[in-house]
């Protein structure tokens, strides 16, 4: 199984390198990787630096920027064995999309279908009769169950930061 870790936004310079937006909330990992997938295509790194909130690459193989420029838009993806061990309470993106959300009380809400960063947290967003976007905070107390696909949340606290859309 493939984890994403970030997005290719633009080429950097004119060496090759391009700028990532991470996917993931540890930056440094991007320095110890060796090779990962770029739109599916397996690519070596030949160097990552973090600055602010991106990182910057360069790929063997991408030596200007015409070569980094066909790759902008792309998902970085690693092998799940090559992900870093999770901490209770701390779950991949790809483990939680399609689960079933549901409330404290057992009021079914739907299917959680994409989870984005802004920056402060992650936004959630199901599919269901409606659909609803809220962030993802701790106070929800969310209770994952892996075998059966399923995210619970604490009903009250999670009225009061969701976002129903038309």
């Amino acid at each position: 199984m493939k984890i994403t870790i970030g997005e290719i936004v633009k080429a950097q310079g004119l060496r090759g390198e391009v700028k990532v937006r991470p996917m993931t909330d540890d930056l440094v990992r991007f320095g110890r990787l060796t090779s990962v997938l770029v739109g599916g295509v397996p690519f070596k790194l030949r160097s990552a630096n973090v600055r602010g909130d991106f990182v910057y690459l360069a790929f063997v193989g991408i030596d200007d920027r015409n070569a980094a420029e066909v790759i902008v838009g792309k998902l970085i993806e690693i092998d799940r064995s090559q992900a870093k061990k999770l901490e209770d309470g701390e779950y991949f993106a790809v483990d939680l999309i399609g689960c079933k959300l549901y409330l404290s009380d057992g009021e079914y809400i739907g299917i959680l279908d994409r989870i984005d960063n802004f920056g402060s947290a992650d936004i959630f967003t199901v599919k269901g009769a409606e659909t609803v976007r809220f962030p993802f905070l701790k106070r929800l107390e969310l209770a994952y169950d892996e075998t059966n696909k399923t995210i619970v949340v604490d009903k009250d606290r999670f009225k009061e930061v969701c976002c129903y859309e038309d």
